[in-house]
């Protein structure tokens, strides 16, 4: 399927950037452009747009406020990506339900994979980073809620992460569990750095530091004791393999 993109940036070289590094790619397609938040509703209102790549900082309407102007589903429900040269408002872009949030100067490979992951969210694929690249720069923290607060856990504060059911949970290394939205545990998987974290279960990724000790359980497997949680994830029989390789067991 192909996208149908808008632009909104109040900087015409920033817009003519992401239009040029869009129409590179496969199944997007860029068919408006607006330089404030109030030109970008008029568009909304004109046509459906599958997608919104959103600058943040803009004068009047900036592109939070105009994020939950979409949020409120009075102009369709096109996704939004937030394109910014500021990371400081993360955690405003989390609590729109932003679905990427990327930094300028722009990475080909990092859009790349933001637009693979739009085309799967479209096409309704139940998981969403199933056919996506790895990101060519993780994210430096999650953001997890509790209720409708919203709190970024740095990446090393985080001790594991669990799926229950259809949610993901993530613990922190003081063992505060926290839930992460429209979140696979395959997805947190490819996004999260592999030398930093195992996928030890099928339903546990572990952060490989944050490990405390390793506890012979039955029929050849394995408990891992967590430093700050000292919660216990268990080790999956064909996890076993590369959690010898990652620890170096005999």
């Amino acid at each position: 399927m192909t996208l149908r993109a808008l632009i909104v940036d109040d900087e015409p070289p920033a817009r003519a950037e992401l239009r040029y590094q869009l129409e590179r790619l496969r199944g997007v397609e860029v068919v408006g452009e607006a330089q404030t938040g109030g030109e970008a509703l008029k568009l909304l209102g004109a046509l459906a747009y599958d997608v919104v790549f959103l600058d943040i900082e803009m004068p009047g309407l900036d592109g939070v406020a105009l994020a939950e102007r979409i949020a409120a589903g009075d102009y369709g429900s096109p996704l939004v990506v937030f394109v910014t040269a500021h990371d400081q408002h993360a955690l405003r872009a989390f609590d729109v339900e932003a679905v990427d949030y990327i930094l300028k100067p722009l990475d080909p490979r990092r859009l790349a994979a933001t637009v693979d992951r739009l085309r799967l969210r479209r096409q309704g694929a139940a998981d969403v980073g199933r056919a996506a690249e790895p990101l060519a720069d993780p994210p430096r923290f999650l953001a997890g809620r509790d209720g409708e607060r919203a709190f970024p856990v740095p990446l090393n504060e985080i001790s594991y992460l669990t799926a229950q059911g259809d949610a993901v949970h993530l613990v922190t290394t003081e063992g505060r569990q926290l839930d992460l939205r429209d979140a696979t545990l395959t997805g947190m998987e490819r996004l999260l750095p592999a030398d930093r974290f195992f996928r030890c279960h099928r339903g546990y990724l572990v952060q490989v530091h944050e490990v405390a000790e390793i506890v012979p359980f039955f029929n050849g497997t394995y408990l891992l004791r967590m430093k700050g949680s000292r919660d216990e994830v268990p080790v999956s029989r064909s996890r076993v393999r590369r959690l010898k390789e990652l620890f170096r067991l005999a």
